[in-house]
C-alpha cells in the first residue's frame, strides 16, 4: 500500500500557499506531490494562484485576468501569511513546474476556471516539455475542463473535484480518472469508496489538517491525501 501524501497549496497551514517557498519546503519535508491553483493573466499565462483576484494573498489588488504577468509577480504572496515569507511572489506554473520536474515529486494542477481549447492545449505542452505528464493529475470543480482535457489527450490523469455525491459512472469516459472528494464526504459516504474502485475510478480526499483524520481515511482505503499540514508516511501505515 503506498500512501500519497499531497501537499494542498503546499501545506498552506504553515506555509504562504501556492509560492515557491511554499513548494520548497513541502517537498523537504518528503510530500510526495504538490497541489496547486492556476488562473491565467491578461496575456494568457497561467500563474499560480488559487482566487480568482489577487486581494486576498498578496500585496495587489484586481482580478488576475486582468493583470499582466509583470502586475502579478510584482506582488508580494508571502508577508499576509507571515512577515517572515514576504517577498514571496506568485509563480508562473513553469516555475512550479521545473521544481517539480528537478526533484521528481508530482502534481496535481488544479484549474480554478472555466478554459478554452487553446488554453487547454498550451497546459497540456506546457507538461510535455518539462516531462510532467505522466506525474500529473489535473483537476477541476468543471467537469467540462476535463471533458475538453480528455478529447485532446487520451492519457492524462483527470480528477474531478466535489463535496457532494456524484453519479460515478460519470468519470468512466475520463479514465484514468479520480474521485477527489472533500473529506468528509467520503467519511459520512464510505460506501463511495467501493463503488469507484469498482469501476476503476481512483478515489482522493482534500484537505487533512490533523493525523487521526488521515489515519481514520487510509483504514477506509483511500491512499491519496492532499493535506495542509505536513503528514508522516510511517504514522499512516496500517
Amino acid at each position: 500500500m503506498k500512501i500519497e501524501i499531497v501537499a494542498h497549496r503546499g501545506h498552506a497551514g504553515v506555509f504562504p500557499e501556492n509560492t515557491m517557498e511554499a513548494f520548497r519546503r513541502s517537498v523537504a519535508l518528503r510530500a510526495d506531490s504538490i497541489e496547486l491553483d492556476i488562473h491565467h493573466s491578461r496575456e494568457g499565462v497561467p500563474v499560480v494562484i488559487h482566487d480568482d483576484t489577487m486581494d486576498r494573498t498578496t500585496t495587489v489588488t484586481g482580478s488576475v485576468r486582468s493583470l499582466s504577468v509583470s502586475q502579478i509577480q510584482a506582488a508580494d504572496a508571502g508577508s499576509k501569511f507571515k512577515s517572515e515569507f514576504s517577498g514571496c511572489n506568485v509563480p508562473l506554473l513553469e516555475e512550479a513546474l521545473k521544481l517539480c520536474q528537478d526533484c521528481e515529486a508530482g502534481l496535481q494542477l488544479e484549474i480554478k476556471e472555466q478554459i478554452n481549447e487553446d488554453e487547454a492545449r498550451a497546459l497540456l505542452h506546457l507538461l510535455s516539455v518539462y516531462d510532467m505528464s505522466k506525474r500529473t493529475m489535473i483537476i477541476s470543480f468543471y467537469k467540462q475542463n476535463l471533458d475538453l482535457l480528455r478529447r485532446l489527450d487520451a492519457d492524462i490523469e483527470l480528477g474531478f473535484l466535489t463535496t457532494e455525491p456524484i453519479e460515478l459512472d460519470s468519470l468512466v469516459p475520463l479514465a484514468p480518472s479520480c474521485l477527489c472528494a472533500h473529506y468528509p464526504l467520503l467519511l459520512k459516504h464510505p460506501e463511495l469508496i467501493k463503488q469507484a474502485r469498482g469501476l476503476n475510478v481512483d478515489v482522493a480526499v482534500w484537505t487533512i489538517r490533523d493525523i487521526e483524520t488521515a489515519k481514520q481515511l487510509v483504514k477506509l482505503g483511500v491512499y491519496r491525501l492532499t493535506s495542509d499540514i505536513p503528514l508522516n508516511h510511517q504514522e499512516l501505515q496500517l
